[in-house]
């Protein structure tokens, strides 16, 4: 759930769903492959597009003298019909009219092998409407939406981008890919082996083709993370059980000392979060797997960039797909939930959103949340959540992400003034928030020894994280730390003496990591407290 009272469908039934509909697809091609068999056995009842005459063409239902003629001149201009489908570039075909004839007619054998040993592949990013509606399984709406996009926001760099058009989906990319292409550069394909074999590997040649003038490999792009989901989605369940569950080998877990009256709470900045990022299988993985492992009931999240983005975690700790997950040893099968906030303030490209995901079988209770109205002071609202834990305290949970540094030191003058603001924001809450279980939480971007945080341990607050806490493939010790948990005196003396910053395993093989794979899920490890609420 995003929020309070949203959902989403089960990604249980979607994968079902899209099951169902590989079966229907497949058993779709093997008619249509039993159909033209036998119009082929009946080729000498059929019209032959490349030898017919205006009068034969005329017995076709629907086709009238004007079309005929049409017909003939399309095929003294191009030297012949290569493929039956071109009848839809001749002016009054449609895509009904097309169907209703196709098995009406044929072309020379010669022009029909040499179709099935070379398909040449459309462009689509330079076809026509016309051209683009000989594509199987692209309906007229589909095709409006590819044009629009592409008059949008420009050419398309990968196959895969066709993903962000509404009604595009794996299956429907699986069932066309064999026939579309991004540029110029065409592989020659079966067209019988494209019936079995999805072509995923195909469209990783213009990727790999690309050159490599780009510095950051951190960068996680949401092209990388689709096309590592769709390649993950095209294996048989044997590979991928094999493939998820060597992504990462099982540590001893890190176990509370009394799960009745112990409680871990995390805060994680998961790096630009978007529903694109999270469908990836090694993320959802690797947050997963974090939070079980370590045994956390509670986690505070930033960087979310879409604001169903947390539901689909929720959906794999509550019913699991990924092996490793669903095979976790000592599973507590929990009921886990979510709730994030509104739009909290800007990230790059896009807006960004602070959340939490917590199991309620424990005794987790949510009692308020809302942004607060501290514009003026936080780039981005804080996050406050109260919760209520073993129905005996009740903890104030503020989700903060400050405004990230840069080079230039005027800009971090803005970074400063938000952390002189957390100060502020505990004077207010000490006197209008009854509470005093507080804890101030996220990435900071800033030292915690800094001196702009004076103000806010004057009113006796203090930071629990010592250790770096960013991440990255060159520096996997870190650098710097700046995510961190305040503690108002009353929540310290709830602690115990764990917590700490997690780096091991954060990586994934389907994760990308620039030109490769095997990246991290965030630049930013997660950090975590453990509390004794006896």
């Amino acid at each position: 759930m995003g929020g309070l009272n949203s959902c989403l469908p089960s990604p249980i039934d979607t994968i079902h769903a899209l099951r169902r509909r590989r079966r229907n697809l497949l058993t779709k091609i093997k008619h249509d492959q039993i159909r033209s068999n036998n119009n082929n056995n009946n080729k000498n009842n059929s019209i032959n597009l490349n030898h017919a005459s205006e009068d034969e063409f005329l017995m076709l239902p629907g086709i009238n003298r004007q079309i005929a003629q049409n017909i003939i001149q399309y095929r003294q201009l191009n030297n012949g019909f290569k493929r039956i489908d071109e009848l839809l570039y001749i002016t009054g075909i449609d895509h009904d009219l097309y169907e209703c004839i196709r098995f009406d007619i044929s072309i020379d054998s010669f022009s029909q092998n040499l179709v099935n040993n070379k398909q040449e592949c459309i462009n689509i990013n330079s076809a026509t409407y016309n051209q683009l509606c000989t594509i199987p399984d692209l309906t007229p709406i589909l095709i409006k939406r590819i044009i629009e996009r592409r008059e949008r926001k420009g050419s398309f760099r990968f196959v895969e981008d066709l993903l962000s058009i509404k009604g595009i989906d794996y299956i429907v990319l699986a069932s066309i890919r064999s026939y579309i292409t991004v540029d110029d550069r065409q592989i020659p394909i079966s067209v019988s082996q494209s019936l079995i074999l999805d072509q995923s590997v195909n469209n990783l040649y213009p990727t790999l083709n690309k050159n490599n003038n780009n510095n950051n490999n951190n960068n996680i792009t949401s092209d990388s993370l689709s096309l590592a989901s769709l390649l993950l989605e095209t294996l048989p369940p044997e590979l991928q059980t094999i493939l998820l569950s060597s992504t990462s080998s099982q540590h001893p877990l890190v176990t509370c000392q009394n799960k009745q009256t112990y409680i871990r709470f995390a805060s994680w900045n998961l790096q630009q979060l978007t529903n694109d990022k999270v469908q990836n299988p090694g993320v959802r993985e690797v947050i997963c797997r974090t939070i079980l492992e370590y045994n956390f009931s509670l986690i505070g999240i930033q960087e979310i960039g879409n604001k169903e983005a947390l539901d689909y975690i929720i959906e794999e700790l509550n019913h699991p797909t990924i092996p490793l997950i669903k095979d976790w040893p000592n599973h507590h099968h929990g009921k886990w939930t979510c709730i994030t906030s509104d739009v909290s303030g800007r990230m790059f490209q896009g807006s960004e959103y602070l959340g939490f995901i917590y199991d309620e079988s424990i005794g987790i209770e949510l009692k308020k949340a809302s942004l607060l109205p501290f514009k003026n002071y936080f780039t981005r609202s804080p996050y406050i959540v109260i919760f209520r834990i073993y129905d005996k305290y009740e903890f104030v949970f503020v989700n903060l992400h400050l405004k990230a540094r840069r080079f230039d030191e005027n800009e971090n003058e803005r970074t400063k003034d938000e952390a002189l603001s957390i100060s502020i924001l505990a004077e207010a809450m000490n006197d209008t928030v009854e509470q005093k279980h507080i804890v101030i939480f996220g990435d900071f971007n800033i030292l915690p020894t800094a001196s702009e945080f004076n103000a806010l341990v004057q009113r006796n607050y203090s930071y629990v994280i010592k250790q770096n806490t960013n991440i990255s493939m060159k520096t996997p010790q870190g650098s710097t730390c700046v995510d961190n948990i305040w503690l108002s005196a009353e929540a310290k003396a709830l602690t115990t003496e764990n917590s700490g910053v997690i780096r091991d395993n954060l990586t994934s093989m389907w994760i990308p990591a620039g030109w490769t794979w095997g990246g991290l899920v965030s630049d930013h490890c997660p950090i975590w407290i453990e509390f004794d609420l006896s």
